[in-house]
């Protein structure tokens, strides 16, 4: 039998109430211990805890992530401009967090900050967080790589809460906007992900769905599936799933088809839809006619003169066809040019090849009337004008996307499963609110020709705060700094204390 080692006094004289020593070959380690009453063999259990560290005859050795903790506990410069700002312009974010995730509100919430100032990977989520004065407002936040994913796998499986949250921000929206991107999956975890092209790669993706206030200016809701799904159920069970109203399908000219219109209609969801040039439902007779007096009328958008006419489909639908003789001029324009290439290539041909061409060539100068034309088919019950500002304010939604996808660089993910997915992509989306919270700002203040988002935490990042003896105080603000709290009107005390 072999005989068990015995412990020498030099490291028992470390262990305390509360604490046991293991042994490791010649090495001893101090962990806590407890013990709880076990039913089924009624007597005490011991069960052990919390790892202190190792046992040296110069005393015991922390672990290695409380040894990082008091190196960050020593840094005298803290960021503390661009988080501030976060915190008060979010309030309400941070209100319906607390509501909904009252544990973990606050790594929710942290985890969106670094992942807007800094696109923070997991793992560098901890040395972001210890080296900016948000450790000290929001205190005693996990950090640790380990701890992030676990803690991410777990909120992405309760979508339910994640909806109560999203659904709060749909409320008052006048009108909402829907569309679908894929984002890209390096993990064989994630199962909804199936494989895609991407600039000639086959990369597996999954689907992401996003519905953005137009009023609100910002995102308010969005939705994972499989990226084998793309297909008007998708838009359907979308906004069953939100179960909110004013709610608009905005489609591009490859999304429209009876099908999908009949599907749209059936689930009494609203779209304006573009309609290809050559799609039956547009009678261009007015156009041809040259005369604007055959139009319903015009109005005025960016600038620009825009004529309209509507032809009605049946009692709750109809097609409204827009000219923008700006864009006329540009296509016309482009026209004379291909035309003109055209003629260029004729000299240098003969027989059935010069006939072929000179057919195409009649072609393009029979279907130049509609050159400058955007025509829709809608569901809305609203002015031409306020259907074209809708159609057009899909751009605001792809924006988003862009925001998503260069902004934060979210598109791709090492996520290990569908549930860890999810987690991020509510972090991501938690965070891309933050963004419009400060895109809206700008607009208000007339800003954005001048600033972008981006701009305003670069510059807001400069604000410091000095750790000195046991208190911290103000380090001076940058002049660029300065004058941008001014314009923004924050309540950044910008002089030395504070």
């Amino acid at each position: 039998m072999k005989k068990k080692r015995t412990i020498p006094s030099w490291a028992l004289k470390y262990k305390k109430k509360g604490t046991e020593i293991h042994q490791r070959g010649n090495n001893y380690y101090l962990c806590r211990v407890t013990s709880v009453w076990d039913k089924k063999l009624k007597r005490p259990r011991k069960i052990t805890g919390e790892y202190l560290g190792k046992i040296t005859k110069d005393g015991v050795i922390p672990p290695k992530h409380k040894r990082i903790e008091e190196q960050y506990k020593q840094i005298s410069v803290k960021e503390f401009g661009a988080t501030y700002f976060l915190q008060y312009i979010s309030q309400d974010i941070i209100d319906e967090l607390k509501k909904i995730y009252p544990y973990d509100w606050k790594e929710l919430f942290t985890l969106a900050i670094f992942r807007l100032i800094e696109k923070s990977p997991l793992k560098r989520i901890s040395f972001y967080y210890h080296t900016s004065y948000l450790s000290e407002s929001l205190k005693d936040v996990r950090t640790s790589q380990r701890f992030l994913g676990s803690f991410l796998r777990e909120i992405g499986s309760q979508r339910e809460l994640m909806k109560r949250f999203m659904r709060s921000f749909v409320v008052g929206t006048d009108y909402a906007v829907i569309d679908v991107t894929n984002i890209f999956s390096y993990s064989r975890g994630v199962i909804s992900a199936v494989l895609g092209h991407n600039n000639d790669k086959v990369i597996p993706q999954v689907n992401l769905i996003m519905i953005y206030s137009l009023d609100k200016l910002q995102p308010v809701y969005f939705r994972q599936v499989a990226g084998s799904v793309r297909d008007v159920s998708t838009i359907v069970k979308t906004v069953n799933e939100l179960g909110a109203e004013n709610i608009v399908m905005i489609g591009d000219k490859g999304f429209h088809s009876d099908t999908n219109v009949r599907e749209l209609q059936r689930n009494e969801i609203d779209y304006v839809l573009a309609l290809k040039r050559n799609s039956r439902y547009i009678n261009y007779a007015r156009i041809r006619e040259g005369n604007r007096r055959m139009f319903d009328g015009y109005f005025l958008y960016n600038k620009r003169h825009v004529w309209f006419y509507t032809e009605e489909i049946n009692d709750s639908e109809r097609v409204i066809v827009y000219l923008d003789d700006a864009l006329k001029a540009e296509e016309e324009s482009d026209l004379a040019m291909r035309i003109r290439n055209l003629e260029d290539e004729e000299k240098k041909l003969s027989g059935d090849e010069e006939k072929q061409l000179t057919e195409y060539k009649t072609r393009l100068y029979d279907k130049s009337y509609r050159n400058g034309t955007l025509s829709v088919r809608t569901s809305l019950e609203k002015s031409a004008e306020e259907v074209y500002q809708i159609m057009k304010s899909r751009v605001n939604v792809e924006q988003v996307f862009d925001t998503f996808k260069n902004v934060l660089e979210a598109d791709r993910s090492y996520m290990r499963g569908d549930e860890q997915l999810e987690g991020w992509l509510f972090v991501n989306f938690i965070a891309m609110q933050l963004y419009y919270r400060i895109y809206a700002i700008l607009l208000q203040k007339k800003m954005l020709s001048n600033y972008s988002p981006m701009d305003v935490i670069t510059c807001l990042k400069r604000v410091h705060k000095l750790k000195l003896r046991n208190g911290y105080q103000l380090a001076e603000i940058p002049k660029k700094s300065r004058d941008l709290i001014k314009k923004l009107e924050i309540d950044i005390p910008i002089t030395k204390n504070g």
